[in-house]
């Protein structure tokens, strides 16, 4: 259903007001001895530099790049970090401890300072990416206006724990080497990652908002545990953090609720612009639109042949077969094209001992998909037993 959604809502723009006709540029700059590659959605006032979660790179970001450009009329800056992407990577510095993040925070610093945006900046980050906004917000304080945090790291990795992965991943890094540089050196030098973030926070007078995701991507509860605790004592330690938990949302938040991130990252950036009022209307009439558009996929998905399907089965796992078959009959009577519901209202028939429509709605569904094994079986079995 979110898939849905966000392509409707990509076609909702044409209430925005924004004055703006925003212009797409692709890039490799160079940073020395390698290129990284910046994609900058042009627009005005201050820029929103987007840092994606490892093994991603600023492509990830594309989906809710127009809506955000559209309400905020800002620049929008996404970057592939060396090795990923298009970006390359320094292939004369075989030192490991190099390639690390302060690397990765000095490449982004070079680019930025060329393209002509290491002025204010508000910075948008995923995962690892967490590491690179702290990182920005501490060497550049006076510059970061706002941070938004999406399932970001913070302490999870330290006091050891990070140890105890890389064990884990012992025969894979060695892979990645040969492989995939980008994954390599970030794995190569996440120990050290971690020993410098411990160290670091982003300044308490910069607002943030930190979103932690409603469905773990860890499956173990103590991992899971952990990964909500970290986040917890963040916005606990710091007064000027808004904490967010996205409900129904994994890891990638933005994309199982784009409207949600795209408001908060909309209301942060409005806070720091001369166009706070307009930015502002224009946001509610995105998320007056967004939860219209949302609910109308819910109903539409409460209507669809699968969710039908799923309703009878869920009755007929509690033995109410009756009521199952009712459901199936009226799934068929919706989508009488679907072989499927002929098969469903088939099984349910069986179940309240009607054998004979039973087999008219197999025989139905195999004339609508004659590779239905499943119709085919259950028909010869029923003959089987009639011959007895």
């Amino acid at each position: 259903m979110k898939k849905h959604l966000l392509i409707s809502l990509l076609s909702i723009f044409c209430f925005i007001t924004a004055k703006s006709q925003s212009k797409t540029v692709d890039t490799l700059v160079d940073v020395g001895n390698h290129k990284i590659h910046f994609k900058i959605v042009k627009g005005k006032g201050i820029p929103i530099l987007f840092d994606s979660g490892g093994g991603n790179d600023g492509s990830v970001w594309n989906s809710i790049l127009k809506p955000i450009s559209e309400i905020t009329d800002a620049t929008l800056i996404t970057y592939d970090r060396a090795g990923f992407g298009t970006s390359t990577i320094d292939t004369l510095q075989t030192n490991d401890a190099k390639q690390g993040i302060i690397s990765s925070i000095e490449d982004l610093e070079i680019g930025l300072k060329k393209l002509g945006y290491d002025k204010e900046i508000m910075l948008v980050s995923h995962s690892y990416g967490g590491y690179l906004s702290t990182l920005y917000a501490t060497r550049h304080p006076k510059l970061v206006k706002g941070v938004v945090l999406i399932d970001v790291n913070h302490s999870y990795f330290e006091d050891g724990y990070i140890e105890k992965v890389l064990a884990t991943q012992d025969k894979l890094i060695p892979q990645w080497k040969k492989s995939n540089k980008g994954i390599y050196y970030m794995s190569a030098t996440i120990a050290k990652t971690v020993k410098i973030m411990s160290k670091l926070s982003i300044p308490q007078n910069i607002p943030v908002v930190d979103f932690v995701n409603g469905i773990p991507f860890y499956k173990i509860p103590d991992e899971i545990e952990r990964w909500k605790n970290c986040h917890n004592k963040y916005v606990e330690n710091n007064p000027n953090v808004t904490g967010i938990i996205a409900y129904g949302c994994g890891h990638a938040i933005w994309m199982d609720n784009p409207p949600l991130v795209i408001t908060a990252i909309t209301k942060m950036y409005a806070n720091s612009s001369k166009q706070k009022t307009e930015i502002q209307e224009r946001a509610l009439q995105y998320t007056i639109q967004a939860f219209n558009e949302d609910k109308k996929e819910q109903l539409a998905h409460n209507n669809s042949e699968d969710d039908l399907n799923n309703w009878g089965y869920e009755l007929l796992r509690k033995n109410e077969n009756e009521k199952a078959a009712e459901v199936f009959k009226l799934n068929m009577l919706l989508n009488p094209k679907s072989a499927n519901t002929y098969d469903s209202y088939g099984e349910a028939l069986l179940k309240i001992n009607k054998k004979e429509e039973a087999i008219a709605m197999y025989k139905k569904s195999i004339e609508l998909n004659p590779e239905n094994k499943n119709g085919k079986e259950v028909l010869e079995r029923i003959t089987k037993e009639t011959a007895k």
